[in-house]
């Protein structure tokens, strides 16, 4: 019986040889495969995985210099997997493989899915290296169990075993962009029998954590994307709302610009350039957390979105002085309408130009 072992990475070449040192003394007389899927890390991730992959005939390495994403790098290995058992777990060295015995006891069982819980011991959990992480994961848990109408310990772990067969059945259905790998299994297989297992979530000793405040977002954008059946992708959920915040940016400049007797036309177009700026780098951040440009690709970047939105902001200004000069005194109306039409412009073009897999910067990151 083959065990395939999927570990998405980034940025954790120090971590490579000492996960597989780990992996191999807790399945000593198992037969198993390691497959690291790494997102093209700056650090060497996958030149020292595929090192690692020159002395052991058992490890095998995904290199993907065009797609990003937690969730999408797990899909790659599930599907490159060549075990009876798949277990997920990250590349940091917090998850302790020590578990996966009897993870795969479980399994065989009859348990559809195995998670490893941070919180079943009801200790206080090591690698949350701080109170705000803490009552991240504990808010976190409880929105995920609402939504999902379980009782689980821990929906948001990262940790966990299934069947091959049941994973490759689910990921049709599962979401590429989505950021909680678990979260998307567990949503798509409500009726499955469900196992968890405690474990020590160990504090990590090499990298840098990749936790941030971006992950409850795109958490929630994830969970309005399946409310609509999936027909609306966490991507696009998260553009559009950062355009809702951006809104207020634009509303607020519009009204003051026109009470410094501005005309409309001119108000809107200010409105919407500082908009602009401000969508941008709250799209860079949130949005595309996985793409992020940084450095010179972000001005790079926010430039190519201005020269982008120049079309859009055409169209908008346009739109909208249609719409007001037909419903007088009706602002919000036709600003609303003008912004629609810019959001979806923005949205289809950015989105493979600048952060998508055809971005013409990602040279640049």
């Amino acid at each position: 019986m083959l065990i395939s072992i999927v570990v998405p990475t980034y940025n954790e070449a120090q971590n490579i040889s000492s996960i597989y040192e780990d992996i191999a003394g807790a399945l000593q007389g198992k037969s198993w495969e390691l497959i690291v899927v790494d997102d093209d890390s700056p650090d060497g991730t996958a030149e020292a995985a595929r090192a690692l992959a020159g002395q052991h005939g058992n490890v095998r390495c995904i290199q993907r210099t065009q797609e990003r994403g937690l969730c999408s790098a797990v899909h790659w290995g599930v599907q490159a997997a060549h075990g009876r058992f798949i277990v997920v777990m990250d590349g940091d060295r917090q998850h302790d493989p020590s578990l996966i015995p009897s993870m795969i006891d479980e399994l065989e069982k009859g348990q559809d899915i195995v998670s490893g819980s941070r919180f079943l011991s009801g200790e206080p959990v090591e690698g949350l290296s701080s109170d705000f992480r803490q009552k991240l994961s504990i808010y976190g848990n409880k929105l995920i169990n609402l939504f999902l109408g379980t009782r689980l310990t821990d929906p948001l772990t990262g940790f966990f075993a299934t069947s091959r067969t049941l994973f490759l059945r689910s990921i049709p259905r599962m979401q590429a962009e989505g950021y909680k790998i678990f979260f998307d299994l567990i949503f798509h297989n409500r009726k499955a029998a469900l196992k968890e297992l405690p474990f020590r979530f160990r504090a990590r000793t090499l990298g840098d954590s990749k936790i941030d405040i971006y992950v409850f977002w795109l958490l929630s954008a994830d969970m309005i994307s399946k409310l609509t059946g999936g027909l609306i992708p966490p991507r696009l959920v998260s553009f559009v709302s950062v355009g809702l915040i951006g809104s207020t940016i634009h509303f607020s400049a519009l009204y003051a610009w026109m009470a410094f007797g501005t005309e409309f036309w001119a108000a809107q177009a200010l409105a919407t350039v500082m908009a602009m700026v401000f969508n941008f780098t709250l799209n860079n951040i949130l949005t595309y957390s996985a793409d992020r440009l940084r450095r010179g690709a972000f001005y790079k970047g926010l430039l190519l979105y201005g020269f982008i939105a120049s079309f859009g902001i055409v169209a908008n200004v346009s739109t909208a002085q249609f719409t007001y000069s037909h419903f007088k005194s009706h602002t919000f109306l036709a600003a609303s309408v003008g912004i629609v039409i810019d959001v979806i412009w923005r949205f289809v073009v950015s989105n493979r130009l600048i952060w998508g897999h055809s971005s013409v910067l990602r040279k640049a990151k």
